[in-house]
């Protein structure tokens, strides 16, 4: 069986699965897969029994996708807590490249997380998506301490890893700057 269609068969019996970048982390990943493409895997992110947002993946970067004892008795739990219930397994994705993902979530979500985790200097921006072009993401970024920065930053799109929406930690910031 493909790594695809392995993708496609945990997507489709809902599994929660561990997914690893052994060049990026040495920790796995959990969630379930939302939707995938040769290029993107979109997930809903598990951490610690709580959902916690979606994340979108290079699927270039995964080394291993796990699905074990540990996953299964863990999505029963998930689901006595009420919590699958409120996983968007339905959801719809533009998963062509960077760009259509970046540009549909940031509309939907507001505020993301874009991570260019194999950089020389690993890069980390929070903040919100201005434009997209054909090579990158122009977004205008905050630091922790909720400052924004003065100028846009382009990222581009070869060199993210990683992109989330809709986080606890997105999400408080969020909350802040509403407030």
């Amino acid at each position: 069986m493909t790594r695809t269609a392995k993708r496609q068969e945990h997507q489709k019996r809902r599994d929660l699965i561990d997914i690893r970048r052994s060049a990026i982390d040495s920790r796995g990943i959990q969630g379930f897969v939302l939707a995938a493409s040769d290029e993107l895997v979109v997930l809903q992110y598990v951490y610690d029994f709580h959902l916690d947002g979606l994340m979108v993946l290079r699927v270039a970067d995964i080394t291993e996708v796990r699905f074990k004892a540990t996953d299964k008795l863990q999505k029963k739990l998930l689901a006595q807590e009420g919590l699958l219930e409120r996983v968007p397994f339905n959801s719809a994705f533009d998963l062509r490249n960077w760009r259509s993902v970046i540009s549909q979530l940031s509309k939907e979500f507001g505020l993301m997380i874009l991570e260019c985790e194999l950089a020389e200097e690993p890069e980390f921006y929070i903040g919100r998506i201005l434009k997209t072009t054909e090579t990158g993401a122009r977004l205008l970024f905050f630091s922790g301490a909720a400052k924004w920065d003065k100028k846009p930053s382009t990222v581009r799109f070869k060199d993210i890893t990683s992109c989330q929406v809709g986080s606890n930690y997105i999400n408080v910031y969020q909350r802040h700057f509403a407030r």
